[in-house]
C-alpha cells in the first residue's frame, strides 16, 4: 500500500483520470462519442470486472472488510453501472454532450473504489 491506498485504488485513479481527459478533451473539441471515448469507459469496466473477482478472492483467501461487506458490495455493484450506464447513453445520444456523461464516469469510479478501500481497510 501506498500512503495507505492499494493497488486497486491508484489503478483506479489512473484508469479514471486517463478516461475524463480523453473524454473531456473530446468534448471540449465538439466532437461526438467515438471509439477512444466509449473505448476508455469500457477499459474502466473491465477493471471494475476485474476487481469484483479480486474482491471475491480476497473474501475467500483472507480477511474480508473490516467494515460492511454488504456496503463494500453495493458500493462495488453500483460502480459496475456507472460505466455501463454511460456507454448505453452515448450509444443512444449521438452528441458531443454524450462525451461530458462518460467524461463523469471516470471520477465516480475512482471515487467508488477510494470508498471501497476505505471500508475495507478502515472503517
Amino acid at each position: 500500500m501506498l500512503w495507505g491506498y492499494d493497488g486497486w485504488f491508484w489503478a483506479a485513479a489512473l484508469l479514471g483520470a486517463l478516461s475524463f481527459l480523453v473524454c473531456a478533451v473530446q468534448a471540449v473539441r465538439g466532437r461526438r462519442p467515438d471509439d477512444w471515448t466509449q473505448g476508455s469507459v469500457l477499459v474502466l469496466e473491465a477493471f471494475l470486472l476485474v476487481h469484483a473477482v479480486g474482491t471475491v478472492v480476497m473474501h475467500v483467501r483472507g480477511p474480508g472488510p473490516t467494515g460492511s461487506a454488504l456496503e463494500h458490495w453495493g458500493y462495488l455493484l453500483t460502480a459496475l453501472l456507472v460505466p455501463a450506464g454511460t456507454f448505453v447513453w452515448s450509444l443512444v445520444e449521438r452528441s458531443s454532450w454524450s462525451n461530458w456523461v462518460l467524461a463523469a464516469a471516470g471520477p465516480v469510479v475512482a471515487i467508488m473504489v477510494y470508498r471501497m478501500n476505505f471500508i475495507w481497510y478502515y472503517q
